[in-house]
């Protein structure tokens, strides 16, 4: 596993100021850092469809508009379909819906599961307000909105780790997340969608003896579900079959990790280079904690 070197630290204490002044001096419209050219989809599209749309797309939430007067309508999140797939309540729909036919299940309209009470900012909303605005309902991204409720942007907690200084001058040990949810290399990949689902994470750091494996995310369940090898199983009714294999199988073996020691300025760019919600944070070859972008949007605010 390749390891981010640790460097010197400034005080602990002029982190957190740096950070919070820096955020307002940037305080105003939001739509500056909101990405633009929002994908959004129409009830209509198949759940097998948004699911492909997402991992092409690399995106973790897709509003759904009405197709007449184009306002937001619901969203559909990556944890939304691993709630389908097995991992919570919306899976109940397959069997009482579809009486267990996953491949008609996969192919109903997202409709089916998607959200209507969805959280989004305003376009005239500060920078900061809407970073409260993710803090305070839980959620990792909202749409903007305009005066017609049109989507005109996206903000997500991944905006806001960039606002981090290069050299914050405080050690990603004080603000690490120290319990972690975990999953073993043999745990069921159904299983590891229902662990994040009832637990609110969309990542599982892997771990054999103590020591980090791997780490599994909400998109690797949903690329191997759009894979050749799961329609197989979903054409034969195998699906349970298909679900059933480690997550060992998915997971991703070469994990870019920190260390308690590291300046989380680092950790951010990181983050922002690697296009990555999480690092694993690792002392003597054993994971001790994980960094994530809301742990980032925290300290900001």
């Amino acid at each position: 596993m390749r390891r981010l070197p640790h460097v010197g630290y400034k005080s602990r204490d002029r982190g957190p100021l740096e950070f919070k002044s820096r955020l307002r001096r940037e305080e105003g419209n939001i739509m500056p850092i909101a990405r633009r050219n929002v994908l959004t989809i129409p009830p209509t599209v198949r759940i097998k469809d948004a699911a492909e749309l997402m991992v092409k797309n690399k995106v973790r939430r897709l509003p759904i508009t009405d197709p007449g007067t184009k306002r937001l309508i619901g969203i559909v999140t990556t944890r939304d379909i691993i709630d389908f797939l097995g991992g919570g309540e919306r899976s109940k729909i397959i069997q009482n819906k579809f009486k267990g036919n996953f491949l008609a299940a996969v192919n109903d309209p997202i409709r089916t599961i998607m959200s209507e009470k969805v959280v989004h900012g305003t376009f005239d909303m500060s920078i900061k307000d809407v970073a409260k605005l993710l803090l305070r309902t839980g959620v990792g991204g909202a749409p903007i909105l305009d005066e017609r409720a049109h989507v005109v942007g996206m903000v997500s907690e991944r905006d806001f780790v960039p606002y981090v200084p290069i050299a914050a001058g405080i050690l990603v040990g004080y603000h690490m997340t120290r319990k972690v949810v975990t999953a073993e290399p043999e745990l069921q990949i159904k299983e590891a969608a229902r662990r994040m689902v009832s637990r609110g994470v969309r990542r599982l750091p892997v771990v054999c003896d103590r020591e980090l494996v791997g780490i599994v995310t909400s998109v690797d369940i949903l690329r191997y579900f759009g894979t050749s090898e799961m329609f197989e199983h979903m054409a034969h009714g195998r699906v349970d079959e298909a679900m059933s294999v480690g997550v060992d199988r998915i997971m991703t073996s070469k994990v870019l990790t920190v260390t308690p020691q590291t300046d989380i300025g680092e950790a951010a760019a990181l983050m922002v280079e690697r296009g990555c919600g999480g690092l694993p944070v690792v002392e003597r070859d054993e994971l001790v904690g994980i960094m994530t972008e809301r742990n980032v949007l925290e300290l900001l605010i």
